[in-house]
C-alpha cells in the first residue's frame, strides 16, 4: 500500500532522520510512500531496521512492505516538547502502533488527543522532512 506524502520541508523544524547502514532501504521507502519492515527468513518481523535479526541473529534481514495499517497499543500526549522543533506543536501525540504485520513502532499520531483511544485503527501517512527522508505519521481510520 502506498501512503500519502505531505511535503513539510519548508515548515519542519523538528529532528531530521539521517539514513545510514541498515536504515537506508527503510527511509528510501518513505520517500515513495511505503512503510517497510524487516521480515527475516526465521519468521521474525522487526521495525526499526537493524543489521541483524533480533530473533535469530541473521545478517541483513530482507525488507517487506507493510499495508500501513495498525492499531494504537498505547499513546501519550506530550505537553512539554522533547525536541526544540516541537515547541510550537504542543500538545502533540506519540503512540506505539501495532502494525497488522506484527511489528510495533513509535510514531507521531496526527489527531486531537480527545479523538484517540487504545485499540483504535490507524493508517500511515508520511511527512517529507528532507530530501532523504519522510517520517511515518499515523492518523485515525
Amino acid at each position: 500500500m502506498t501512503g500519502r506524502i505531505e511535503d513539510r520541508r519548508e515548515e519542519w523544524d523538528g529532528p531530521v532522520p539521517v539514513p545510514t547502514g541498515a536504515t537506508v532501504p527503510f527511509w528510501a521507502g518513505t520517500l515513495e510512500g511505503e512503510l517497510r519492515y524487516q521480515a527475516c527468513e526465521c519468521g521474525h518481523r522487526q521495525l526499526y531496521p537493524r543489521a541483524v535479526c533480533t530473533a535469530c541473529g541473521a545478517e541483513d534481514p530482507p525488507f517487506a512492505e507493510s499495508d500501513g495499517v495498525g492499531t494504537i497499543y498505547t499513546y501519550t500526549v506530550c505537553h512539554v516538547p522533547g525536541e526544540p522543533g516541537f515547541a510550537d506543536r504542543t500538545p502533540y501525540v506519540v503512540g506505539a502502533i501495532d502494525l497488522a504485520e506484527g511489528p510495533r513502532l513509535l510514531a507521531l499520531l496526527d489527531a486531537e488527543p480527545d479523538a484517540l483511544e487504545i485499540g483504535a485503527a490507524v493508517g500511515v501517512t508520511f511527512w517529507r522532512v528532507s530530501d532523504k527522508a519522510a517520517i511515518p505519521v499515523f492518523v485515525p481510520k
